[in-house]
């Protein structure tokens, strides 16, 4: 492992730690095995539908992502998906996404940088589509605290910033990949590096090219929040398994905050995040953190162990090693910070 990997790793320690403790210091862990005890574990078969749903969404989404490159059925990016998930639940700094980028674009003969440019697309109608939600929520609850009110109003200001920077560079594609071109050949280092850059460049500006179709746009929006409305029926369960009984409106703050929880910082797998947004959260609607942090066990838990088992299982089946795919995701993660 790299010395920033090693830096990052320590960091995600750190702040796992300190998640951890923040989530844990009003629990009372004779109540949590109490909660365990007495759960309604009849719900796990809906929890597993809902999670596989989830990814057959994100499955279907993808191949339409990848429409402008290559033509794709589910079935194809499936398995990248879910070793790219298997990744983020055991190696630091999300290294899972670009293991899925190093791992399709070698089964499809697809270069990377398409790949690389469906995988921040997602990410874009993803917090596009948590915020719908989050908006919806925080319009049927009161007096939410400054503090959850305000940080959504910043983060819809992010993303409002990159989707209209995400519309220009669509519209005013070919400007844009001609200033970049221009720009990597006057970057000081070798011919063949500028070459792989420049491919990197256009290779993306391919895949983006995804945008300017309107009616494709409109069913990646509609898949985006059929995921995420899928992902806070899988928390409603969770929460309805422990006997917390909040408004639905809940569960869209509560998804809103995980989804931003996870996107800080930590050790592999988002342990410690995924708890202290669960009783931080409901703390708001009442919910003793013994409770709130019990339910969150349960929703993590779950997905935890079943994405990281199927990831493997795909990964065998791949023809690739885990270290192999490591080595794919540096040199991948090499050709990006040479861009920026």
């Amino acid at each position: 492992m790299h010395k920033n990997k090693w830096l990052q790793l320590s960091i995600g320690i750190f702040v796992t730690a300190l998640c951890l403790w923040w989530a844990v210091r009003d629990v009372n862990w004779t109540e949590v095995g109490q909660q365990f005890s007495k759960a309604r574990y009849e719900s796990v078969p809906v929890y597993i539908l809902f999670l596989s749903l989830f990814f057959a969404l994100k499955s279907i989404r993808w191949a339409w992502l990848l429409k402008p490159v290559k033509s794709l059925a589910p079935s194809n990016v499936v398995g990248p998906l879910m070793v790219g998930f298997m990744g983020n639940n055991i190696l630091p700094a999300h290294l899972g996404e670009i293991f899925r980028v190093f791992l399709l674009s070698r089964q499809e003969k697809i270069a990377a940088g398409a790949v690389l440019s469906s995988v921040a697309i997602e990410r874009v109608l993803d917090v596009i589509a948590v915020l719908l939600l989050v908006g919806i929520g925080m319009l049927a609850v009161q007096n939410l605290p400054t503090s959850i009110s305000t940080g959504f109003f910043y983060i819809g200001l992010v993303a409002l910033a990159m989707v209209v920077v995400l519309a220009l560079a669509v519209i005013f594609i070919q400007p844009a990949v001609s200033l970049a071109c221009w720009m990597i050949h006057r970057l000081p280092v070798n011919s063949t590096w500028k070459g792989h850059l420049e491919q990197l460049i256009r290779a993306a500006a391919e895949g983006a090219s995804v945008l300017r179709d309107g009616k494709l746009l409109a069913m990646l929006l509609t898949n985006s929040v059929l995921q995420w409305s899928i992902n806070c029926a899988m928390i409603a369960v969770s929460l309805w398994s422990f006997g917390i009984q909040v408004p639905f409106s809940a569960t869209l703050i509560l998804l809103g905050v995980l989804v931003f929880a996870v996107t800080i910082p930590s050790s592999p797998g988002f342990f410690g995040a995924i708890q202290v947004a669960f009783v931080e959260t409901l703390k708001i609607f009442g919910v003793p953190a013994s409770t709130a942090f019990a339910a969150s066990i349960y929703y993590h838990l779950i997905q935890y162990v079943l994405v990281t088992a199927v990831g493997f299982w795909f990964l065998g089946r791949s023809g690739f090693s885990l270290s192999r795919l490591q080595d794919g995701a540096e040199h991948i993660e090499e050709q990006e910070l040479e861009l920026s």
